[in-house]
């Protein structure tokens, strides 16, 4: 599905997006939530925005709207 839309550079870049968003968030493992994170993303992809910056915000506006918080770096 992704492979059909997407260059290589807009996987890659939807990945790290994906992967920055979970990493530091509790819920960061959990299939629910990550299916909501890469669900915006994909949105966003789709209507053209693929730069890391527009896919990194699209996927924290998808953490805002479940409202997971991030685990503090101590």
């Amino acid at each position: 599905m992704i492979g059909e839309h997407f260059d290589t550079r807009t996987r890659i870049n939807m990945k790290l997006a994906l992967d920055r968003i979970c990493r530091d968030r509790p819920a960061g493992e959990d299939h629910g939530f990550r299916r909501s994170v890469a669900e915006s993303i994909i949105r966003c992809a789709l209507a053209g925005r693929t730069g890391i910056g527009q896919l990194v915000d699209a996927g924290e506006r998808a953490v805002i709207k479940t409202g997971s918080p991030r685990h503090s770096a101590q």
